[in-house]
């Protein structure tokens, strides 16, 4: 299995509560991996220049008065935040429509991972809306990790990997194995089969025992539950909450092509008010299937 590696991390910023908490945590997961932060604010100059003119009573502010503003409350933030890190983020302010923007720099500086808080409101204060973080979620070829709050000083210590009937990427499961070795967490492999056939069923098996069999391999703690019903979001959900998993990692891609059952409305609504952080990956054109002989995921 190809080996992830972690080395760039990005954080869009919006100056929300939510925004301070990702970089927060995008820096300390960056001293784990010796890996650097990049932060980003991208201005929508259009949509809300001139809300800012009249709360201030002012002219419209130039696109460069509002790149100085911005880019000095983010040398305010960073510098806060110096001593305690150790580290000095980069800072960059681009313009434009926010969540292409975001991939855009993502894609031209080769980011291996966006970290971005998951709520925030349109306006001078609060420059994003909350539907920008899935937005980034649905169109980025890169893993992103969402959260709403505080990450545990531990770090990571439960981790949930639901697995259904449908293909999945070698990447999730060596990313869910990534993170459990940095913070020595336990793997949740959860089973969510959506079919009672019996030659279905016994694909799935197969399925799940080669997950076991990798994770085993690296001797990380893990367990295997299966789980039926016909709400298997729920069932993903309430399995999480009942065994104090505190991350959740989910393909963005081709799930949805079988069951549904991260994507749509769900997946908006996982992403946005889940109190649980959430590491969704876009599925690769080299995924496989329980057919393939060999891996089976």
């Amino acid at each position: 299995m190809k080996k992830i590696e972690l080395k760039k991390i990005l954080v869009p910023v919006d100056f929300t509560e939510t925004s301070d908490i990702a970089m927060l945590e995008a820096i300390s997961l960056a001293n784990r991996l010796n890996a650097q932060v990049f932060l980003i604010h991208v201005l929508e100059y259009n949509s809300y220049r001139y809300s800012v003119a009249r709360e201030l009573e002012t002219q419209v502010p130039s696109l460069e008065e509002l790149e100085a503003a911005v880019r000095e409350k983010m040398n305010k933030i960073v510098v806060a935040n110096k001593s305690e890190s150790g580290m000095i983020p980069g800072i960059n302010v681009v313009s434009g429509e926010v969540p292409s923007e975001i991939i855009r720099f993502a894609g031209e500086k080769k980011i291996d991972l966006i970290v971005m808080g998951t709520h925030g409101a349109s306006g001078y204060k609060e420059m994003f809306i909350g539907s920008n973080a899935q937005r980034v979620v649905t169109l980025s070829e890169i893993p992103v990790l969402t959260l709403l709050k505080k990450i545990d000083e531990s770090g990571f210590k439960n981790i949930l990997l639901p697995i259904d009937n449908s293909l999945h990427s070698r990447e999730k499961v060596s990313m869910a194995m990534l993170v459990a070795e940095l913070f020595n967490a336990k793997i949740h492999v959860l089973g969510l089969p959506d079919s009672e056939d019996k030659t279905v069923l016994n694909k799935f098996q197969v399925k799940v025992k080669s997950v076991e069999k990798i994770i085993s391999e690296s001797k990380l703690s893990h367990s295997t539950t299966i789980v039926q019903g016909k709400s298997l979001a729920k069932a993903a959900i309430d399995y999480a909450e009942n065994n104090l998993c505190d991350l959740i990692v989910i393909n963005t891609g081709h799930e949805s092509e079988v069951t549904g059952i991260f994507l749509g409305a769900f997946h908006q609504q996982i992403v946005n008010h889940t109190k649980i952080p959430v590491l969704s990956m876009k599925h690769t054109p080299d995924h496989y299937s329980v057919d393939t002989p060999g891996f089976g995921i």
